[in-house]
Parts: structure tokens; sequence; C-alpha cells
């Protein structure tokens, strides 16, 4: 019986100790971040903004790739807007890389609330992207609350 509880305290140790560490690495929403594992999600939330119009947020304005993880899949969740939805226009590759790009970053999932992208790319262009967000009561062709940010593979 000794023996169960030492272990369990050591495993309940562990667990803090690297609790500790994961959050004195955590990174700041609204920044850089590098993503280190084959999914990489980027929450979206829309908000009032000072004119009292809605806003579109996302957690990290430019998602870096780690190193040789070329098809890691890129998702945007959004979070908290239940009058709000993705439609097949909501990611779109903008800026001087975007021809082509769509074939460097093909589309895995789409429903109202996910959006995945794989990213395929094996070179270290920054491509700048827009992140769109319909009410769901807008009719086609309604204009979207959008957000800009950017994907790099910044080390391969």
């Amino acid at each position: 019986m000794m023996t169960i509880r030492k272990i369990a305290l050591s495993i309940l140790l562990a667990a803090g100790i690297l609790a500790s560490i994961h959050s004195a690495t955590a990174q700041t929403p609204g920044t850089v971040v590098t993503c280190l594992y084959p999914w990489c999600v980027n929450h979206v939330q829309i908000v009032q903004g000072a004119s009292g119009t809605p806003v579109a947020k996302i957690d990290w304005n430019q998602i870096q790739l780690a190193k040789k993880l070329t098809g890691a899949t890129i998702l945007w969740v959004l979070a908290g807007a239940p009058d709000y939805e993705f439609r097949s226009d909501s990611v779109v590759i903008t800026g001087a890389n975007a021809a082509g790009s769509s074939a460097q970053f093909p589309v895995r999932e789409r429903t109202a609330s996910r959006f995945a992208l794989d990213d395929v790319n094996t070179n270290d262009l920054t491509y700048e992207y827009q992140v769109r967000v319909y009410r769901k009561d807008s009719p086609p062709g309604a204009a979207p609350v959008a957000v800009s940010g950017s994907i790099v593979n910044a080390y391969n």
C-alpha cells in the first residue's frame, strides 16, 4: 500500500513540475506561436469593437511551423460565437504569395465552427491569410467580420 502511495505522489509531483514548466513557457495570445505538433489550433472570437461593431480576434497573429514539421494541420476554431459561422471562403491566403497557395495549404476540414488547412509547404515564405466569419443569418455575398494573420515555415 505504501508503494502505491509513493507512486501516486511521484506522478502528482511530476505533473506539477510539467505544468509549471508549460506555464512558464506559454506564449501570449496576439503574438507569434511556434507550432511543434501535427495540429496547431488558433481560436477565433467575435468581440465588440470600440465602436460597438463586431470585430474578429485570433489567438496568434503569426503561426510558425517548427523545423521539418511539413504536413501539420492548422485549425481555426470559432469559439464563443454561436451567431457566427465559417463558410467555404473563411480562410483565404492573401498577399504576395497567394498565387498557388491552394496547393501549399489544401483544405482538410470545414464545418460551421472549425476550418482546417494542411500545411504541405516546404519553403520559408511568409503566407498572409484572412479569416472571415459570417453571421449565420446573413445571405451569400454578405460582408464578413475578418481578421488577418500569417503562417511561415520559418525553420525549413
